[in-house]
């Protein structure tokens, strides 16, 4: 291994680490699971990156196994950021490369965060309307493809990434954009990398149509690489879909061409305590017409728990101690957003507990987002495990869900409060256990398949707010049909025939190898939603 080290640190700009103690900090993400790098590589070039995949590519045609893991600030919840081979970090590619204020256009590295790129932005007056964490990259995002809470209103990052240089298994550098069909038809011409891939892609769609017909009709589920649906979109053919949800199992995005929007008026909000689920459901029916930027939802437990930590938020002080949180934002003018407050609060039952945002309570109205922090990260022994978020949940459905969630509560002895963003139908539990012991880790088990079968019997999906990785395909509860899974085999095989860009991730997870890597002891630092 130190020779190896030694080899790729003459070869790259960068630098290649393989002390101990460097290799134990990137060993865990925000996941239940722990694997250690042999290696982790901060390359700061994109030939830096060609030439470290292309290296781990020649190994594995000797037989020498080095499969690499991308990770960009450790976000991932899925277990996809981690690896035991070579951790390639995207720290050093943060560069905002180019910013064309007039066409509303951006180039930037994948490793740049949500947050900086959007304060350099907003000195333009323009934005990247994404709710995800600000510490989240652009390649995190890509490789992810969160539905975030602006989603319904704004697209999610999808519809935001115009082009993307990407680096194949081959170690070949593509730039990924829609293509017509001409141009497409000249490039499975030839023989270089690109040529065999769009030819073989254009072959896959041939032959496995009436699966990707059916893959259509469930819109709510990123498992596997679905976005294989919009490879061919009217006239033009395009790769860069597939990048959507890939969890980097299919190349390695180096540079990216951002559309973006105008910065959008500030946010206004509205809160609201509805005592029963009916009561939360008959208001939401009428307000997801009034187009809000964000509807999100909170179990009061959580705001209770957050009490007891005393971080309770003042403006809930006359509010009831149970039922649920509604908060409500609109990003309209300011007469507009006024006019939908009102609809909102004029929607509520009678007696209902309700405050809108002005500009005596404006700065309370961050308390509600500390008040989760406060939940997550009590003072009890046990962890708040990031097990199976953002899971989708149909809304003629939720209130049967809340009741089964209830009864599954009783029967593993576990508080799960819900919350999650109504707009998108995704939403989160956070079960409190103890991973450092051995019934811990077997509750945990038996959460993860009791939780998964309660979202699929509501018709949900486990992977409607966010991919599989390797945590949301333990429980097996959700299983995708043969044929589909062959074409995904084939998908993969095509832009990665040695397998050495994140194996185990998203296809043929071993279970009995992910469970060996569950966590023994709890994750340090500050636990986020």
């Amino acid at each position: 291994m130190s020779k190896l080290a030694k080899y790729l640190n003459r070869h790259i700009v960068g630098n290649v680490f393989e002390r101990p103690s460097i290799l134990q900090a990137y060993n865990s993400d925000r996941s239940v699971l722990q694997y250690t790098p042999r290696f982790v590589a901060f390359p700061e070039t994109a030939d830096d990156v060609r030439r470290l995949v292309r290296f781990a590519n020649q190994l594995a045609m000797r037989n020498f196994r080095l499969p690499i893991t991308v990770r960009g600030t450790g976000l991932d919840k899925t277990g996809a950021a981690i690896g035991d081979g070579m951790l390639i970090s995207t720290r050093r590619l943060d560069k905002i490369e180019e910013i064309d204020v007039h066409g509303r256009l951006a180039r930037v590295q994948p490793g740049i965060t949500l947050g900086c790129l959007n304060t350099a932005l907003n000195l333009h007056g323009l934005t990247l309307p994404i709710g995800a964490d600000p510490r989240v990259t652009i390649g995190g995002l890509i490789a992810n493809c969160p539905n975030d809470d602006l989603a319904s209103r704004h697209g999610g990052i999808y519809h935001y990434v115009e082009q993307a240089e990407v680096v194949l298994a081959s170690g070949d550098i593509i730039q990924m954009l829609p293509y017509t069909m001409r141009a497409v038809e000249a490039k499975t011409q030839t023989t270089s990398a690109e040529g065999v891939l769009y030819r073989r892609i254009e072959q896959l769609l041939d032959q496995h149509g009436d699966t990707v017909t059916e893959r259509t009709m469930r819109p709510f589920d990123t498992a596997g690489y679905a976005n294989i649906t919009r490879v061919r979109q009217g006239r033009a053919t395009s790769l860069l879909p597939l990048l959507f949800a890939s969890q980097g199992t299919l190349g390695i995005v180096t540079d990216v061409i951002l559309r973006l929007e105008l910065a959008a008026p500030s946010k206004r909000s509205m809160v609201a305590v509805l005592r029963d689920t009916k009561a939360l459901l008959r208001a939401l029916d009428f307000i997801k017409d009034l187009e809000p930027a964000i509807v999100r939802v909170y179990d009061m437990r959580i705001i209770e728990l957050a009490a007891v930590e005393g971080n309770r938020p003042d403006l809930l002080e006359q509010s009831p101690d149970d039922g649920w949180l509604l908060e409500v934002s609109f990003d309209f003018r300011k007469g507009k957003t006024e006019r939908k407050i009102q609809q909102c609060l004029g929607v509520l039952p009678p007696g209902t507990f309700a405050v809108a945002e002005d500009k005596t309570n404006s700065v309370d109205f961050r308390e509600f987002r500390n008040a989760l922090l406060s939940f997550l990260n009590s003072t009890s022994d046990d962890e708040r495990i990031a097990a199976l978020d953002d899971v989708y949940i149909p809304s003629y459905k939720f209130a049967d869900f809340v009741t089964d969630l209830q009864v599954l509560e009783e029967t593993l002895g576990i508080t799960l409060p819900l919350f999650g963003s109504f707009a998108t139908s995704n939403y989160s539990v956070r079960p409190s256990i103890d991973c450092s012991s051995l019934a811990g880790r077997q509750l945990l088990m038996s959460f993860l398949r009791q939780y998964s079968r309660l979202v699929v019997k509501h018709g949900g999906s486990l992977t409607g707010g966010s991919p599989e990785g390797r945590v949301k395909s333990l429980p097996g509860v959700q299983v995708l049909p043969a044929n589909e899974q062959q074409l995904y085999q084939e998908i993969k095989t095509a832009f990665d025939p040695q397998n050495i860009l994140n194996p185990g991730v998203k296809l043929n997870v071993d279970t009995k190898d992910t469970i060996r890597h569950l966590r023994t002891t709890a994750r340090t630092g500050l636990i986020t939603p």
